[in-house]
């Protein structure tokens, strides 16, 4: 259950979670529906290689391009290969996008809060 690269943090396709399959297949008399995975490898172009785990799929229908699990850029199936994207907007990183939501001025100022509510737990102070 990898979409992206977010994982549902603790859990394992098949395990016994959310309230107790266990309970549930002795309830209802039924078993889970086990479905067929498919693991797909993609590269992005800092050669990091990201597997998600897919249903059992046609070829066709398993996507081109993924997100890399790494560094976050679109990966392709093909390791070294650059993968075409229709997006126009270039990568970025998650500094980048905190750049765009804050002026310096702004930033200097959460930098400071941030260090001086640090310094205050560190000295046993409690500022709010």
């Amino acid at each position: 259950m990898v979409i992206a690269g977010n994982a549902f943090k603790g859990t394992r396709i098949g395990t016994d979670s959310y309230g107790g399959m266990a309970g549930w297949q002795a309830e209802s008399g039924r078993s889970p529906v086990v479905v067929d995975r498919t693991v797909v490898s993609y590269w992005c172009i800092e050669n990091h290689e990201t597997k998600p785990t897919f249903a059992k799929l046609h070829e066709d229908e398993i996507p081109e391009v993924w997100e890399c699990g790494s560094c976050g850029r679109a990966a392709g199936r093909l390791p070294g290969v650059e993968p075409l994207v229709d997006c126009i907007e270039p990568f970025k990183s998650h500094l980048q996008y905190a750049k765009e939501r804050r002026t310096d001025e702004e930033a200097a100022s959460v930098l400071e809060q941030a260090l001086c509510n640090l310094r205050a737990r560190r000295s046993g102070l409690r500022v709010t």
